[in-house]
């Protein structure tokens, strides 16, 4: 017989491999015993309609419960269905207050999304800084969009000084990345740069994904992943 830790492996190799019958099975054992993982993957599945007719309301019910528990990754969901109004009424402080849990706990996720809601004064007073610290801790991780979005605010001069180099150099990790808007917007800052900047622009950029391999049996690099996908993992 497997061990819970094991079923909870299967259950999110099986949904990612579209076979929700599995899943949903493997996840409702666990749910049943109060396994947050069990509760949050469930979750999930009615979220999404996969292997069960979609239930909103359910779905809060057990992402609830599961980042109610202090399940990094239902606390980032349960954000995510506060900022999006799905199966609950749109509630901007709610989904900072999960985000920002989850965020705390280093999801990259979550500091994506939180900073998007500060750098927009969305549940809180705007503030440009507080938002590029997020960025870079969520890029820091990998994240796609969270570092087109340090290039963005380098590029306005919001929160920190403008410096079209730095936006250059964000940019092309983020087109790297696979950011599908990356390339554009690396192009669009490198018409306003002299050659030697546009050289310097892309050494930084060298040492900063050279940083992000190196970190690469830690992290997980998100190609051109927003933070808005809701997980099964931890």
């Amino acid at each position: 017989m497997c061990t819970a830790a094991g079923d909870f492996e299967a259950a999110v190799r099986a949904a990612e491999a579209g076979d929700f019958e599995t899943a949903l099975r493997e996840f409702r054992a666990l749910a049943a015993i109060g396994d947050p993982r069990g509760e949050n993957g469930l979750g999930v599945l009615y979220l999404r309609g996969h292997g069960l007719e979609q239930n909103l309301e359910r779905a809060v019910v057990l992402i609830r419960s599961a980042a109610e528990k202090g399940l990094r990754a239902a606390e980032k969901n349960l954000g995510e269905l506060y900022a999006e109004g799905a199966g609950v009424s749109r509630d901007d402080a709610a989904a900072a207050h999960w985000f920002g849990l989850a965020a705390a706990k280093g999801d990259a996720g979550a500091q994506l999304s939180l900073g998007v809601m500060h750098a927009e004064g969305r549940g809180m007073t705007q503030d440009h800084a507080r938002a590029m610290e997020l960025f870079r801790e969520s890029a820091s991780q990998g994240n796609a969009e969270a570092q087109a979005n340090v290039g963005h605010l380098y590029r306005a001069g919001y929160g920190i000084e403008r410096d079209y180099v730095l936006a250059y150099a964000w940019y092309g990790v983020a087109a790297a990345n696979g950011f599908q808007m990356g390339p554009e917007l690396r192009e669009s800052v490198a018409i306003l740069l002299t050659s030697s900047q546009l050289e310097r622009g892309r050494s930084i950029a060298r040492r900063i994904w050279k940083e992000l391999e190196a970190q690469d049996q830690h992290i997980r690099i998100e190609h051109g992943q927003s933070g808005a996908e809701p997980r099964f993992d931890r």
